[in-house]
C-alpha cells in the first residue's frame, strides 16, 4: 500500500536507474495497471528535474491511492501527463498536487469519469485550483444567480460573437463544478439535474439577452418555452434542449431574433457549442413558423393537437423572455391538454412505446438501451404522463412538470401504489445515474450499455459497483420491476395485475401475500430474508445483514418485529454513523402470532437499503455493533419500555 513507503523511497523510485525493476514494480503492485512496466516508465516521466521529482514523490501516496481505485489507471496516467504539460509550469503544478492530496483525487476521478471533463481541464488547467479551493463549490445556485454571474462574465466582451464565447467558457466551468460535486457525492441526483437545468435556463436567457442587444430588438412579448427534460427541470449532462418560441400577436417580427438565438446556442465554434437545440415540438413541427402566436397555438392544439403533443406539454414551462406571456399561453392550453379519453390515451402511449421498441429490436438494443428499452427510463416517464393525462382534469393537484415529483403526487392521490412508487423512483434514479455516467464520458447522447465486458466493467466501477456482474444484476432487477408496472397500467396484461406470491414460508412470517414483494427481490434475497426471519425470537427482535456492492456502497438487509418509529431509528442511526441511504425497499407484513406466546399480535418487517459510506464500506465488526445499538434503541423505544421509564 502507498502508506508503507516514505518520500525518500518514492524519490528513488522516480529517479531512473535508482531502484531495481523488481523493486519498482512491487511499489505499484496494488494498482491494477494493464502494463506495470510501462506504467512505471510513465510515472518516472511525469517529473523530469530534481525539484519536480521531489514534489511528485510527496504526491505519490495520494496518486497511487487514487489510481488503485480507478477503473482505468493506465489512461489516468496518460491524462495526468497531458494535464501537467498543459499548464505553464510543471514544477508549480506538481508542488500544488503535493500540497493538496484532494486535488490528486479530483484529477484521477475526473479522468476516469469523463473524457469531456478531462478536455475542459486540459484547456483550462487553472480550474483545478478553483475546484480544490472553492469554498462554495457545492453551492446550489438559483436561475437568477446563474444569469447574473453569466452576465458579469460575458457583458465586457466587445461584440455578440465574443460574448457567446465568454458564455461558453462560463458554461464549461459550471458544468465542471456540478460534475465534480456529483462525482464526489456533494450533490445528489435531484440537485444535480436541477442545477444542470437552471444553468441551461440562465444560458438561454443570456443568449436571448445578447441577441436582442445585437439586433437592437426589444422583443416585448417574445417568450421561450422549455419542453422535455429541460422543461421538467431534470436535464442530462448531454441533453438536447427542446424549445418553443411564442409571442402575443405577430410571430413574423421575431424570425430574425429566433434564428439568431438558435445559432448562438447551437453553432459549433472553436470553443465548442452551448446546447443542441431541438425545435420540432413547435406547432406543425418543422413545417411550422419558428415563433407561434398565443392564439395560433391554442387553435392548433384544439383542432390538430395529437395526444403525444399534449403529453409533451405536461413538461412545458417558460424560461426566458416575457415570462407572463409564456404563463398565459400555458394557462390557455391547460384545458385542452387534459381533454383526453382514457382508453385513447392508453392506446396512444402504448403504440408510441411499441414503435420505439420495434426500432430498438431492429438495432439489437432492446435490453441494452436504458432510456427507451424495456423497463427503461421512458417506461417510467410514460406511466407518470399517462396517469396525469387521464386523471389530471378531475385532480389538478397531480399536475407536475417533473417525473419524480409527478410520481409523488400520483401516489399521494392513490393513482399509484406505495410499493410501485418505491420501485419506479429507485429505478428512475438508478437508470438516470447510469445515463449520466454514459453521457459524461464523451459528452454524447449515449443511452446504450457497452457491449464490451471491459467497458461494462469500467462503467460499473465508475458508479461504485465492484464489477459488471453485480451491476447487471442490480440493473436487471430494476428493469423487470419497472416493466411489470408499465404492463399493468399501459399494456393492461392480465399477468401484470396478478400478485406474485413468494415462497409460502416467507408469507408465514409476513402474514400473507404482500403486493410487490416478489417483484422486488430475487430468490436468493428471499432465502436470505427467510433465514433472518427464522432467527427472530423474543431475545432477538432485529437482525442486520450487510453485503458490499462497491468500495463505498453496500446493500443492507434489516429484518425484525415492527415497532413504532422503528424506521426512523434505523435511518437516524445510519446517518449518525456517517452513512447515507441512496435507495431502498421497505415492506411491513400483516399481523401474525407473537414470538413468545403464539397468540399475541405482532408484525414483521424487511427493509433492504442501498447505503453509501464516506470511506471504505464498513466491515462485519461495524455491522455487529450497529445491530446491537439498533436493538437497544428499538427496545428503549417500545411502549412498555417508555412506560417503565416514566
Amino acid at each position: 500500500m502507498p502508506g508503507m513507503w516514505d518520500t525518500a523511497t518514492f524519490l528513488r523510485f522516480l529517479t531512473p536507474g535508482a531502484v531495481s525493476e523488481a523493486a519498482g514494480t512491487s511499489l505499484i503492485d496494488p494498482v491494477a495497471f494493464e502494463n506495470p512496466t510501462l506504467a512505471k516508465k510513465r510515472l518516472q516521466a511525469l517529473a523530469r528535474t530534481p525539484s519536480e521529482r521531489s514534489s511528485l514523490a510527496r504526491a505519490m501516496p495520494a496518486l497511487l491511492a487514487a489510481l488503485e481505485e480507478a477503473a482505468t489507471p493506465d489512461l489516468s496516467l496518460v491524462n495526468l501527463d497531458r494535464f501537467l504539460r498543459s499548464g505553464p509550469d510543471v514544477a508549480t503544478t506538481l508542488e500544488f498536487l503535493a500540497d493538496n492530496p484532494r486535488a490528486v483525487e479530483i484529477l484521477v476521478r475526473l479522468f476516469v469519469g469523463s473524457h469531456y471533463l478531462t478536455e475542459i481541464l486540459l484547456q483550462n488547467p487553472g480550474y483545478l485550483q478553483r475546484l480544490t479551493q472553492h469554498n462554495r463549490l457545492a453551492e446550489i445556485k438559483s436561475r437568477q444567480q446563474f444569469f447574473e454571474e453569466g452576465l458579469a462574465a460575458s457583458s465586457p466582451a466587445p461584440n455578440w460573437a465574443a460574448r457567446l464565447t465568454a458564455l461558453r467558457h462560463f458554461q464549461k466551468w459550471e458544468l465542471l463544478r456540478i460534475a465534480a460535486c456529483d462525482t464526489f457525492g456533494l450533490m445528489d441526483f435531484k440537485a444535480t439535474t436541477l442545477q444542470l437545468s437552471l444553468l441551461a435556463d440562465g444560458i438561454v436567457q443570456l443568449a436571448l439577452w445578447h441577441s436582442k442587444e445585437d439586433l437592437q430588438h426589444p422583443a416585448p412579448d417574445f417568450c421561450v418555452l422549455a419542453m422535455g427534460k429541460l422543461g421538467g427541470e431534470e436535464l442530462n449532462y448531454s441533453s438536447d434542449i427542446d424549445l418553443v418560441f411564442v409571442c402575443e400577436t405577430d410571430g413574423g417580427v421575431y424570425s430574425a431574433l429566433a434564428q439568431r438565438l438558435i445559432r448562438g446556442l447551437s453553432d459549433m465554434t472553436a470553443t465548442g457549442f452551448l446546447y443542441r437545440v431541438d425545435m420540432r415540438l413547435r406547432p406543425w413541427g418543422k413545417a411550422g413558423s419558428l415563433v407561434t402566436t398565443k392564439q395560433s397555438y391554442l387553435e392548433y392544439i384544439r383542432k390538430d393537437g395529437r395526444l403525444w403533443e399534449k403529453q409533451a406539454l405536461l413538461k412545458a414551462r417558460p424560461i426566458a423572455g416575457n415570462m407572463d406571456v409564456g404563463r398565459s399561453v400555458l394557462k390557455g392550453l391547460e384545458s385542452q391538454i387534459f381533454q383526453v379519453d382514457a382508453e385513447v390515451a392508453r392506446q396512444s402511449v402504448l403504440t408510441m412505446k411499441q414503435e420505439i421498441e420495434n426500432k430498438l429490436v431492429a438495432q439489437g438494443l432492446l435490453e441494452a438501451e436504458i432510456k427507451s428499452g424495456r423497463g427503461g427510463i421512458r417506461d417510467i416517464e410514460f406511466i407518470a404522463q399517462y396517469l396525469q393525462l387521464v386523471h389530471g382534469r378531475e385532480n389538478p393537484h397531480i399536475h407536475s412538470i417533473n417525473t419524480l415529483d409527478g410520481l409523488v403526487r400520483l401516489t399521494e392521490f392513490d393513482f399509484l401504489q406505495a410499493d410501485e412508487y418505491r420501485q419506479l423512483t429507485s429505478g428512475y434514479v438508478f437508470l438516470r445515474t447510469v445515463e449520466h455516467s454514459l453521457q459524461l464520458l464523451h459528452n454524447k447522447q449515449e443511452h446504450a450499455l457497452p457491449k464490451s465486458q471491459r467497458e461494462l466493467a469500467c462503467l460499473a466501477r465508475r458508479i461504485d459497483f465492484p464489477g459488471p456482474a453485480e451491476f447487471m444484476a442490480y440493473h436487471d432487477r430494476h428493469r423487470v420491476a419497472i416493466r411489470r408496472i408499465f404492463d399493468k397500467y399501459i399494456e393492461r396484461r392480465a399477468s401484470a395485475t396478478s400478485v406474485a406470491i413468494p415462497h409460502a414460508s416467507i408469507m408465514q412470517h409476513l402474514g400473507g401475500a404482500i403486493p410487490g414483494y416478489a417483484e422486488c427481490f430475487s430468490e436468493e434475497q428471499q432465502r436470505r430474508h427467510l433465514a433472518q426471519f427464522e432467527r427472530l425470537d423474543p431475545s432477538t427482535r432485529v437482525l442486520v445483514h450487510a453485503t458490499p456492492i462497491g468500495e463505498c456502497v453496500g446493500e443492507l438487509t434489516i429484518t425484525g418485529y415492527d415497532e413504532l418509529g422503528e424506521l426512523s431509528v434505523i435511518c437516524g442511526l445510519l446517518l449518525s454513523h456517517g452513512l447515507n441511504i441512496e435507495a431502498g425497499d421497505v415492506f411491513t407484513g400483516n399481523s401474525v402470532g407473537g414470538p413468545a406466546t403464539g397468540t399475541a399480535v405482532h408484525r414483521k418487517f424487511v427493509d433492504v437499503l442501498r447505503v453509501r459510506s464516506r470511506g471504505p464500506f464498513p466491515d462485519e465488526a461495524f455491522w455487529s455493533r450497529y445491530e446491537s445499538d439498533l436493538a437497544s434503541l428499538v427496545q428503549d423505544n417500545r411502549p412498555e419500555a417508555r412506560a417503565a421509564n416514566q
